[in-house]
């Protein structure tokens, strides 16, 4: 149970971080790259200066596996964050979805750990419901939103990976992984403030405010100080944490609710003027319903897959004993 409330806890914050970067860039005079930055920036600080008395993991920023992580969060910020200015947060939600299908694949072909062959039949369901609700955008899969979408969540995938691979995302000293979490933020932010070009050069659709002249605006120094502190930081430590406690599928599988999260926090936002409120379609109900049928389907096959595999194990271990060896 606390592994379930692990997962679920961190979807609530990272769609809190998305509604209110959506509040800023709607209702504030926001620099969306600048305030992305400061977020980590602010957020990692937090996180290193938490154990008063512990001397800074310098040597975690000579690491290129941390590097490789910090420049994937880039692209996954920055295309997430950029398509807020073409969808809604629950669309973008939806959209999402075709992370989980790259995440199975991951764990196919890099982590060795192949799916039921039931959960494949829910994986094709949830890409037609993002499909769907693509196809039905303003210029349909020319959208920059889908683009910068998919590009998110290769990206987010492809970091998840290296997370559950990391050799210091295993450490059991919550103070140190705290401190470790907090120095990915930081070289996250780092990357930020070097590469604009190059995120521009190889992002899937032209980003027109990646540059770092806003770097210093007031409203964005805030935005960035509130939601760093309050939401990236936290989300960050709990997905490293759920990512090392539940592997990458489930962590993928448990954020498969955030579209409807998303939805409800962007409805309360709304009632006090904070975003314009959103008004979905049958096109996103049926990407909805779709959504939410792979994912029973893929729970389910799970669960089956799971119970399947123990019996195994346990017939194994019977036949392995000594009276029935003999």
């Amino acid at each position: 149970m606390p592994v379930l409330f692990l997962l679920f806890g961190t979807t609530f914050i990272w769609a809190m971080l998305l509604v209110c970067n959506r509040i800023a860039l709607t209702s504030f005079d926001i620099d969306p790259y600048a305030m992305t930055c400061w977020q980590l920036v602010f957020g990692g600080i937090a996180l290193v200066l938490l154990a008063p008395g512990r001397s800074i993991p310098w040597r975690q920023f000579t690491l290129p596996i941390n590097w490789a992580y910090g420049f994937l969060r880039v692209m996954t910020g920055v295309t997430w964050t950029a398509s807020l200015l073409y969808i809604s947060a629950p669309e973008s939600g939806i959209l999402s979805q075709t992370g989980m299908p790259l995440a199975a694949l991951a764990a196919t072909f890099v982590l060795g750990r192949a799916p039921g062959r039931y959960e494949w039949f829910g994986h094709a369901i949830l890409i037609c419901g993002a499909l769907w609700l693509a196809w039905h955008l303003p210029g349909g899969f020319g959208n920059p939103a889908v683009l910068l979408m998919l590009a998110s969540e290769i990206t987010a995938i492809s970091s998840s990976v290296l997370a559950e691979l990391h050799p210091d995302n295993q450490i059991k000293d919550t103070w140190a992984h705290l401190r470790f979490t907090g120095v990915l933020l930081l070289i996250t932010a780092s990357i930020f403030l070097i590469v604009p070009p190059l995120i521009a050069l190889i992002s899937p659709v032209p980003i027109p405010y990646i540059s770092t002249s806003g770097l210093f605006g007031t409203e964005t120094l805030i935005a960035g100080l509130l939601i760093g502190i309050l939401f990236r930081g936290p989300a960050m430590v709990l997905s490293l944490r759920s990512i090392k406690t539940a592997g990458i599928e489930k962590y993928i599988l448990s954020t498969s609710v955030l579209p409807f999260v998303l939805l409800g926090l962007e409805m309360v936002a709304a009632q006090f003027g904070l975003t314009p409120m959103p008004t979905h379609d049958s096109v996103f109900w049926i990407s909805s319903l779709l959504v939410m049928i792979g994912i029973i389907q893929i729970t389910v096959s799970k669960h089956r897959h799971a119970a399947k595999r123990r019996a195994q194990d346990r017939i194994a271990a019977t036949a392995a004993t000594p009276e029935n060896a003999g």
